[in-house]
């Protein structure tokens, strides 16, 4: 009797126990739940807007959970003194709102795809107007909300706004035409200053003030174009006069890379236009610098060496350049050599340049050394101690021995050169000698 008691409050116990842990899963499965959903919101818009002028503003909305939401609203509420015009997605279909009260927007999206990683994250265009009797500063402030049916895991991160200042020199700008440069490349610099033609005046005076990167990164390689400016003190350009409504003033200057700037480097700066008591920053703009492989870059009388895994060697002995060069190795394809009468190609064809500033160099106070590494399989049916290293100026010009190699060693020579040209390596080929067959 006793021992059917004990078995019967074990099954209790037992059942209980189960019981707790289905909650317990439970609730951890509901609690994962709330995570696989997570709506964000972003918004952009120009830093500056001219009164009377429309731009545009961009609404983004992303899902950082795993679970596709089921839906999503993202409203839209625009400023006093604006006023909408149009909406499209980011190809430029038309979408627009499904509800509109008075400045505030609303769309309706079921199952919308728009994972972080998706490329079909959600975009929403918007293109408003200012209205023309905006006082300049006045800070014209777009807001935007998500939300979903869905249960989510951080709501912190469903709303954003963007802020806009009406200024009559909006659309003025200054821009660097490459994000990417190379040592020894020239970066052109272009600085727009723009009057609204509805700011209300004819013509502002204006001062434009650069101030230009580190010395030791780029130097100033002048002006360019009809509209020039002062350098102070070898670090500031500046430049001042009237500008008239509508008709943008543009400024353009050059800038050179030094040779020895670092690979990763930021070269970066930002200019400053001041007017009527007011004053707005352009920029700044950044351009990286980069070396690919098979480039040397190199300062004043620097020496370095150039390795390209294509089996070329380049050494620059210091003072062989007395200004900032850069060195580039282009290996050249089999299908534009042609080996002078009686040689043979050692598959080993390369184009050499110098360049400084856009500007090939063709003069070196020293003697270059080019070593050349090839592998048995590239000189199959040559002999080697006939091996040469020859040059030309052109794909149409012929070919001229570069003279004896002055170092030998196994797979290897190496060559002395003062000039930059096409070079390719040539052989004799190797010659058999058939006996007679003898009848038998």
């Amino acid at each position: 009797m006793k021992s059917k008691l004990l078995v019967g409050r074990l099954g209790l116990v037992l059942c209980l126990a189960f019981v707790t842990l289905f909650v317990v899963l439970s609730g951890l499965g509901s609690a994962r739940a709330t995570g696989d959903v997570d709506m964000q919101v972003a918004a952009d818009a120009p830093a500056h807007v001219a009164m009377g002028s429309s731009y545009l503003v961009r609404l983004s909305y992303y899902n950082y959970g795993t679970q596709v939401p089921s839906d999503a609203w993202v409203t839209a509420t625009l400023p006093n003194g604006v006023t909408f015009i149009s909406a499209t997605d980011r190809w430029g279909e038309a979408l627009p709102p499904d509800t509109v009260g008075g400045n505030t927007l609303s769309w309706y999206f079921i199952h919308p795809s728009c994972h972080l990683t998706d490329a079909n994250c959600g975009h929403i265009l918007l293109t408003v107007q200012a209205d023309m009797g905006l006082a300049e500063g006045t800070a014209l402030t777009t807001s935007v909300v998500v939300a979903t049916s869905d249960v989510e895991s951080d709501l912190s991160n469903n709303t954003a706004s963007a802020v806009s200042e009406v200024c009559e020199m909006a659309g003025s700008v200054k821009q660097v035409q490459r994000g990417l440069a190379l040592p020894g490349d020239v970066l052109t610099y272009t600085i727009a200053v723009n009057l609204a033609a509805q700011s209300g005046a004819d013509e502002r005076w204006v001062t434009v003030s650069d101030t230009l990167p580190f010395s030791h990164q780029v130097r100033f390689l002048g002006w360019h174009g009809d509209v020039t400016g002062t350098l102070i003190d070898g670090h500031m350009l500046q430049w001042q006069g009237r500008v008239s409504a509508g008709h943008p003033l543009l400024l353009q200057y050059r800038m050179g890379v030094e040779g020895d700037v670092a690979p990763g480097e930021l070269i970066t700066n930002a200019a400053m236009l001041q007017w009527a008591g007011r004053q707005l920053q352009l920029g700044p703009v950044t351009t990286v610098v980069t070396l690919p492989h098979g480039m040397l870059g190199l300062g004043p009388y620097q020496g370095g060496q150039l390795q390209h895994r294509y089996g070329v060697t380049l050494t620059v002995p210091p003072g062989a350049v007395t200004d900032t060069t850069r060195f580039e190795c282009h290996p050249m394809t089999q299908t534009l050599i042609t080996p002078p009468g009686g040689l043979m190609f050692a598959n080993r064809a390369f184009e050499m340049k110098a360049l400084r500033f856009g500007e090939p160099v063709g003069l070196f106070n020293a003697p270059l050394t080019l070593t050349v590494h090839y592998t048995d399989t590239d000189v199959t049916g040559l002999k080697r101690e006939t091996l040469r290293l020859w040059a030309r100026s052109g794909p149409e010009a012929p070919w001229m021995m570069l003279g004896e190699p002055i170092h030998v060693a196994p797979n290897t020579l190496s060559f002395i050169t003062t000039h930059f040209s096409e070079f390719a390596l040539f052989g004799e080929a190797k010659y058999t000698m058939y006996l007679p067959l003898a009848l038998r």
